[in-house]
């Protein structure tokens, strides 16, 4: 009676296992948003600026969140002009163990994430792994066409800041959208097998997003006149504040979007 009793138990606590991960989702934040200046800016007039954003993923029961492997980012009136800066190959971006020097003046941001690996069996391991990021200005790449350019997310790593030592780069293509009715850019970009699992069975999520965009200048043609424009710019905004949006696509194709106004 009592191995019957025991096994029992033992199944039941099973299912509410099982039943608590079926349950459990992940959640998204948008936790990081700033133009300066805060100028709008016209689509004929691009005022150069720096912008940061940022993003979270967590999971509603404390566990590593499911890997997402597309991000859709973009932010209301700001758009990029990558025949502003100079440019390097994506081939250049992903060279191992560092960038090609070429890459160095087509630098336009820098950045950070915190990452949490582990078995995909067990959602509840969440090894750390931070990396950090180069944003690069590239001339090429998966999905990336010369009309509209893309950046590079560089990705480095080594240990003690990660058991892992990884060194590559994933294309991030820009397209031109409207968000809130505004012109806008936004960059789309999918995160390569290697990243989302780097072992055999292991899972790796991220967790925490920084990125810094950088005022970097230079002169291009808008409306047959030459004018100074940052990689990034302003180009409009409506009111005093402006839309991010992050979607998010997780590997089964779940979408879920995270928007947040700024300034807060």
């Amino acid at each position: 009676m009592r191995k019957f009793l025991l096994a029992v138990t033992v199944g039941l606590v099973a299912a509410l296992a099982v039943a608590g991960a079926a349950f459990a989702v992940n959640t998204y934040e948008v936790s990081i948003g700033k133009a300066s200046p805060d100028k709008a800016g016209s689509t004929k007039k691009p005022v150069p600026i720096k912008f940061d954003f940022g993003y979270k993923v967590g999971d509603t029961e404390g566990n590593r969140p499911s890997v997402i492997s597309q991000y859709f980012i973009a932010a209301e009136g700001v758009k990029y002009f990558p025949k502003a800066r100079p440019t390097c190959t994506f081939a250049q971006a992903d060279a191992a163990p560092k960038i090609a020097n070429p890459c160095k003046a087509a630098t336009i941001g820098t950045g950070s994430i915190a990452n949490a690996f582990g078995a995909a069996v067990d959602p509840t391991a969440k090894a750390g792994c931070d990396v950090k990021l180069t944003l690069i200005n590239i001339s090429n790449g998966p999905g990336i066409t010369k009309k509209r350019g893309g950046i590079a997310i560089r990705i480095d790593t080594d240990p003690p800041a990660c058991p892992l030592s990884i060194h590559a780069s994933l294309a991030a293509p820009i397209f031109d959208v409207k968000l809130g009715g505004v012109a806008s850019s936004e960059l789309r970009f999918k995160v390569p097998d290697n990243l989302t699992h780097p072992a055999p069975g292991v899972d790796n999520s991220v967790i925490d997003v920084t990125s810094h965009l950088l005022k970097k200048t230079g002169n291009v043609k808008i409306g047959g006149k030459k004018r100074k424009v940052g990689f990034v710019s302003s180009v409009g905004k409506k009111g005093k504040k402006r839309t991010l949006r992050v979607t998010f696509v997780d590997e089964t194709g779940q979408r879920a979007t995270a928007t947040q106004e700024i300034p807060k």
